[in-house]
């Protein structure tokens, strides 16, 4: 109870009528009545002031609770964002982990890739050699042709404004032009008259031939299709297939000027 209402309680004691006590008694009995029932009233007001501060501090308990249930909860949920954001963390650090193992793997696999194609190359040059070689030995205007050719091709693909890589790729494959020439017998190759139809049938097949003798490998794809098409025509007159402009082979093309 407060100090102001123990105040009031006492001056509403002190502000209460009270009969005048007799000689003989002292009092009436209504002085004893008025004093009691303002210790009822006294009491009540205790009562109700006990009532209100009970009331009051269960809605500041409730409140209490309320702000303690809620961050509790907060409490809860960030532990659950921590978990969480742990579980990412750890996803994330596999993810890195896997794409380091796939980056570390392709880059192997270039590096070997890288080997076989140098491999590949020089081994295909070599072979390029042998069969300039073998065409040089068989007709030695043949070898000096296949060389010069092959200078015009790389100064053609090379004013056409195409990569390095490229123009020595056709370079090196233009030598091989006339490799199926190997087949072709010396009497019609080294002929100093006029073919006969018959004749220019076996020339023509030096064309198949060649790229027969060029096989399958990767790295003579753009010789076989040199070999098969360097006498086709712009305008479809030439053979052995008789195809025409783009059909043809921008490689074979070029050969074909050179």
């Amino acid at each position: 109870m407060s100090s102001d209402d123990t105040k009031q309680m006492v001056e509403t004691v002190e502000m209460s009528p009270r009969a005048p006590l007799t000689a003989q008694d002292g009092g009436g009995p209504d002085v004893f009545r008025q004093l009691l029932h303002q210790a009822v009233r006294v009491a009540d007001l205790a009562n109700a002031q006990a009532m209100r501060m009970a009331l009051d501090f269960a809605k500041v308990y409730e409140r209490e609770q309320g702000v303690r249930k809620e961050f509790e909860t907060q409490l809860h949920q960030m532990t659950l964002m921590e978990k969480q954001a742990g579980r990412y963390a750890e996803d994330l650090a596999q993810m890195l982990r896997t794409e380091r193992e796939r980056r570390q793997e392709l880059e192997r696999a270039l590096e070997q890739e890288r080997i076989a194609n140098e491999e590949l190359r020089r081994t295909g040059l070599q072979g390029i050699s042998h069969l300039l070689l073998a065409a040089t030995l068989k007709d030695r205007t043949t070898g000096e042709h296949l060389l010069r050719v092959r200078r015009y091709v790389e100064a053609i693909a090379e004013r056409l404004g195409l990569p390095g890589a490229l123009v020595e790729e056709f370079g090196y494959s233009s030598v091989m032009h006339d490799v199926g020439k190997i087949h072709t017998p010396d009497h019609i190759l080294q002929a100093e008259h006029h073919l006969s139809d018959a004749e220019f049938d076996v020339i023509k097949q030096h064309c198949i031939d060649g790229e027969t003798m060029l096989g399958e490998a990767r790295f003579f794809e753009t010789a076989r299709g040199i070999a098969r098409e360097h006498h086709e025509r712009w305008d479809g007159k030439g053979y052995p297939d008789g195809k025409k402009g783009e059909e043809i082979s921008l490689a074979a093309r070029i050969v074909s000027v050179a």
